[in-house]
Protein backbone atom coordinates (compact mmCIF):
# COMPACT_ATOMS: atom_id res chain seq x y z
CA UNK A 1 0.00 0.00 0.00
CA UNK A 2 2.93 2.20 0.80
CA UNK A 3 4.65 1.62 -2.62
CA UNK A 4 1.36 2.58 -4.18
CA UNK A 5 1.03 5.78 -1.93
CA UNK A 6 4.66 6.65 -3.34
CA UNK A 7 4.28 5.93 -6.79
CA UNK A 8 0.99 8.55 -7.25
CA UNK A 9 2.89 10.93 -5.25
CA UNK A 10 5.58 10.78 -7.44
CA UNK A 11 3.72 10.88 -10.13
CA UNK A 12 2.04 14.32 -9.08
CA UNK A 13 4.83 15.34 -8.63
CA UNK A 14 6.97 14.91 -11.70
CA UNK A 15 3.98 15.14 -14.19
CA UNK A 16 3.68 18.59 -13.55
CA UNK A 17 6.91 19.60 -13.37
CA UNK A 18 7.52 18.00 -16.99
CA UNK A 19 4.01 19.66 -17.97
CA UNK A 20 6.02 22.91 -16.92
CA UNK A 21 9.69 22.45 -18.79
CA UNK A 22 7.53 21.46 -22.04
CA UNK A 23 5.51 24.66 -22.22
CA UNK A 24 8.55 26.70 -21.64
CA UNK A 25 10.51 24.67 -24.26
CA UNK A 26 7.38 25.22 -26.37
CA UNK A 27 7.87 29.25 -24.82
CA UNK A 28 11.94 29.31 -25.82
CA UNK A 29 11.16 27.79 -29.37
CA UNK A 30 8.89 30.33 -30.25
CA UNK A 31 11.22 33.12 -29.49
CA UNK A 32 13.92 31.53 -31.20
CA UNK A 33 11.26 31.57 -34.38
CA UNK A 34 10.72 35.19 -34.19
CA UNK A 35 13.99 36.02 -33.30
CA UNK A 36 15.09 34.28 -36.48
CA UNK A 37 12.12 36.07 -38.81
CA UNK A 38 13.34 39.04 -38.00
CA UNK A 39 16.74 38.46 -38.47
CA UNK A 40 16.22 36.79 -41.84
CA UNK A 41 14.29 39.94 -43.12
CA UNK A 42 17.47 41.81 -42.28
CA UNK A 43 19.56 39.61 -43.56
CA UNK A 44 18.15 39.36 -46.51
CA UNK A 45 16.26 43.02 -47.02
CA UNK A 46 13.08 41.24 -47.91
CA UNK A 47 10.49 43.48 -48.95
CA UNK A 48 6.50 43.08 -47.46
CA UNK A 49 5.55 41.13 -50.72
CA UNK A 50 8.95 38.63 -50.64
CA UNK A 51 8.26 38.10 -46.53
CA UNK A 52 5.35 37.21 -46.87
CA UNK A 53 5.40 35.07 -49.78
CA UNK A 54 9.17 33.58 -48.46
CA UNK A 55 7.57 32.57 -45.15
CA UNK A 56 4.68 30.88 -46.03
CA UNK A 57 6.70 29.11 -48.41
CA UNK A 58 9.22 28.29 -45.42
CA UNK A 59 6.43 27.37 -43.38
CA UNK A 60 4.77 24.82 -45.69
CA UNK A 61 8.18 23.45 -45.95
CA UNK A 62 8.61 22.89 -42.48
CA UNK A 63 5.89 20.94 -41.84
CA UNK A 64 6.81 18.56 -44.54
CA UNK A 65 10.00 18.18 -42.56
CA UNK A 66 8.59 17.88 -39.24
CA UNK A 67 6.51 15.00 -39.87
CA UNK A 68 9.48 13.17 -41.82
CA UNK A 69 11.93 13.72 -38.57
CA UNK A 70 8.91 12.55 -36.33
CA UNK A 71 8.97 9.06 -38.32
CA UNK A 72 12.65 9.38 -38.36
CA UNK A 73 12.84 9.66 -34.48
CA UNK A 74 9.87 6.93 -34.15
CA UNK A 75 12.30 5.04 -36.15
CA UNK A 76 14.95 5.48 -33.95
CA UNK A 77 13.29 5.07 -30.92
CA UNK A 78 11.73 1.29 -31.74
CA UNK A 79 15.44 0.48 -33.24
CA UNK A 80 16.34 1.63 -29.88
CA UNK A 81 14.10 -0.86 -28.09
CA UNK A 82 15.07 -3.27 -30.00
CA UNK A 83 18.77 -3.06 -29.36
CA UNK A 84 18.69 -5.77 -26.49
CA UNK A 85 16.44 -8.30 -28.41
CA UNK A 86 18.25 -11.14 -29.82
CA UNK A 87 17.44 -12.99 -32.68
CA UNK A 88 17.55 -13.54 -36.37
CA UNK A 89 14.31 -12.63 -37.08
CA UNK A 90 15.19 -9.09 -35.01
CA UNK A 91 18.05 -8.20 -36.83
CA UNK A 92 16.14 -8.62 -39.95
CA UNK A 93 13.37 -6.04 -38.77
CA UNK A 94 16.02 -4.16 -37.45
CA UNK A 95 18.17 -3.92 -41.28
CA UNK A 96 14.62 -2.99 -42.52
CA UNK A 97 14.44 -0.14 -40.24
CA UNK A 98 17.41 1.09 -40.74
CA UNK A 99 17.18 0.99 -44.42
CA UNK A 100 13.52 2.80 -43.88
CA UNK A 101 15.57 5.39 -41.62
CA UNK A 102 18.13 6.32 -44.31
CA UNK A 103 15.80 6.68 -46.43
CA UNK A 104 13.74 8.99 -44.44
CA UNK A 105 16.69 11.20 -43.90
CA UNK A 106 17.56 11.08 -47.71
CA UNK A 107 13.93 12.38 -48.47
CA UNK A 108 15.31 15.21 -45.86
CA UNK A 109 17.73 16.95 -47.78
CA UNK A 110 16.24 16.26 -50.96
CA UNK A 111 13.16 18.46 -49.81
CA UNK A 112 15.68 21.28 -48.45
CA UNK A 113 17.40 21.14 -51.70
CA UNK A 114 13.98 21.92 -53.63
CA UNK A 115 12.79 24.29 -51.30
CA UNK A 116 16.15 26.15 -51.45
CA UNK A 117 15.53 25.80 -55.57
CA UNK A 118 12.01 27.24 -55.56
CA UNK A 119 12.54 30.18 -54.29
CA UNK A 120 14.10 31.97 -57.06
CA UNK A 121 10.63 33.47 -58.16
CA UNK A 122 10.77 35.08 -54.82
CA UNK A 123 14.34 35.37 -53.97
CA UNK A 124 17.65 36.98 -55.78
CA UNK A 125 20.42 33.93 -55.94
CA UNK A 126 22.58 36.96 -54.15
CA UNK A 127 19.34 36.59 -51.23
CA UNK A 128 19.29 32.64 -51.67
CA UNK A 129 23.04 32.57 -51.00
CA UNK A 130 22.38 34.57 -48.02
CA UNK A 131 20.29 32.45 -46.65
CA UNK A 132 21.83 29.39 -47.03
CA UNK A 133 24.73 31.21 -45.16
CA UNK A 134 22.23 32.38 -42.45
CA UNK A 135 20.65 29.66 -41.47
CA UNK A 136 24.03 27.80 -40.88
CA UNK A 137 25.14 30.52 -38.65
CA UNK A 138 22.27 30.97 -36.94
CA UNK A 139 21.86 27.18 -35.81
CA UNK A 140 26.02 27.29 -34.82
CA UNK A 141 25.06 30.64 -32.29
CA UNK A 142 21.92 29.20 -30.70
CA UNK A 143 23.81 25.59 -30.19
CA UNK A 144 26.46 27.99 -28.71
CA UNK A 145 23.87 29.91 -26.73
CA UNK A 146 22.59 26.73 -25.28
CA UNK A 147 25.76 25.27 -25.03
CA UNK A 148 27.26 28.17 -23.05
CA UNK A 149 23.78 27.75 -20.88
CA UNK A 150 24.24 24.77 -20.11
CA UNK A 151 27.99 24.85 -18.61
CA UNK A 152 29.06 22.56 -21.34
CA UNK A 153 32.29 23.01 -23.76
CA UNK A 154 31.72 24.31 -27.07
CA UNK A 155 32.87 21.84 -29.88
Amino acid sequence: MNKILYLILLALIILPAQAQERREHRKMDSKIEQLEKVKLIEALDLNEDQSVRFFARRNEHRKEIEKLEERSDELLRIMENMLDEPGEKNLAEQKKLLNEFLDIRIQIENKKKQFILSLNDILTFDQISRLVVFEKKFREEIRKILMKRKGLPKK
